[in-house]
């Protein structure tokens, strides 16, 4: 019997495992892909943060700063001391996972969770490796697998409240500019969210957000923008961006994408994921001192995530609603680039941004400019 069973090789999951095997907890941690880090489904853009907590040598480039495209074809750019690291994320999830087993962790590969119980005496996974059912136990478990957990679904959590699907290519274009990602905003590039290029050496991110349609329409008319330069690889996937209500159950917790701990405005996962396995380990490791995981016991992990990035999830959600009420109102948006395209703000966007912590700035630039508040409460 193990001490914990981990869903999920990915950043959250793999670090929940590195630290609980370190501190000398037996893990078994189970991926259902062939190879950690595949498919990849993610645009690879992390604050330097990030490596305070990962060894990592997957670095590809380093941006600092934005342009951001509005419906007039004008633009802002907005730029910023420190860098924000683009990454390969396959290699970065391989190095968080080479991390778990050299800790100790027992992770299997081409192991796919099927279903998952819980008891008050154990929780029991049932999994598929290599075409054989399998099952073991555990004193807890951990969904770490995404959007779609199948232990979030196994053991009747909520489902998440918003799910933004993503389209993103490898694409053959060079962009002269390496140091600044493009966004793009407005009825042609996007619906609910955003699309972007993020210049990544020879190679060039390009990819949209969208809510509750169809996401190539919307790729198709940024890719025209480079030319329809020769896709070299596609990738997609879900984005869950609101958290769950709850995160923890009897003998069970949910990471990263699994409870939706991600940043709503940017849909990225990896910091926060991080985040949340850190603040599982310490309510994990107190539940095992106690001899306790009850849901009441376990309930301690999300009073930690939340104290730590709760509220700017929480912040954050509530911009994303607004915006995605006005993201195909080109005429508003517009008034928006008026308002805001001034060197006072530009400068304080600058002095404030945060990849991670993205309220003050909005906040700020609100205290600054309060017709804005009018525009995304009432459209205009």
């Amino acid at each position: 019997m193990y001490d914990v069973i981990v869903s999920g090789a990915g950043p959250s999951g793999s670090y929940l495992s590195y630290l609980l095997s370190r501190n000398g907890y037996k893990v078994l941690q189970l991926e259902e892909h062939r190879e950690v880090g595949k498919p990849v489904e993610c645009t690879g853009l992390v604050s330097e943060r990030v490596f305070k907590y990962v060894n990592s040598r997957s670095m590809v480039n380093e941006v600092h700063g934005a342009n951001v495209f509005f419906p007039n074809g004008k633009s802002i750019h907005i730029s910023k001391g420190e860098k924000t690291i683009v990454m390969y994320r396959d290699d970065f999830d391989k190095d968080v996972s080479a991390m778990a087993i050299g800790a100790g962790a027992d992770t299997r590969i081409n192991a796919r969770v099927l279903d998952a119980k819980v008891n008050d005496s154990y929780g029991e996974v049932k999994y598929r490796e290599n075409g054989e059912i399998k099952y073991a136990r555990a004193n807890i478990i951990v969904g770490a697998d995404g959007a779609n957990s199948r232990i979030r679904l196994s053991l009747n959590y909520e489902r998440p409240k918003k799910i933004i699907s993503t389209y993103q290519v490898d694409s053959s274009f060079h962009l002269d500019d390496q140091d600044d990602v493009n966004v793009f905003i407005g009825s042609e590039n996007s619906k609910g969210f955003f699309g972007w290029a993020v210049p990544s050496g020879e190679i060039t991110r390009i990819g949209v957000g969208v809510d509750h349609v169809t996401a190539i329409k919307y790729f198709r008319n940024i890719n025209v923008k480079f030319n329809r330069s020769q896709i070299l690889g596609i990738n997609a996937g879900p984005i869950p961006i609101n958290y769950l209500s709850k995160t923890y159950g009897n003998r069970s917790l949910l990471l990263g994408d699994a409870a939706g701990i991600v940043k709503p405005l940017s849909g990225g996962g990896i910091y926060t994921g991080i985040i949340s396995a850190k603040n599982a380990y310490t309510a994990i490791d107190q539940s095992f001192n106690r001899n306790n995981f009850s849901e009441d016991a376990l309930k301690a992990y999300q009073k930690l995530w939340k104290r730590e990035i709760g509220r700017e999830l929480f912040i954050d959600a509530k911009i994303q609603q607004y915006f995605s009420k006005i993201s195909t109102n080109d005429t508003l948006l517009n008034k928006i680039y008026d308002t805001i395209n001034r060197e006072d703000i530009i400068r304080r966007i600058n002095s404030l941004g945060d990849i991670d912590y993205p309220a003050k700035v909005v906040f700020s630039i609100l205290m600054r400019k309060p017709q804005l508040i009018k525009y995304f409460l009432f459209g205009g």
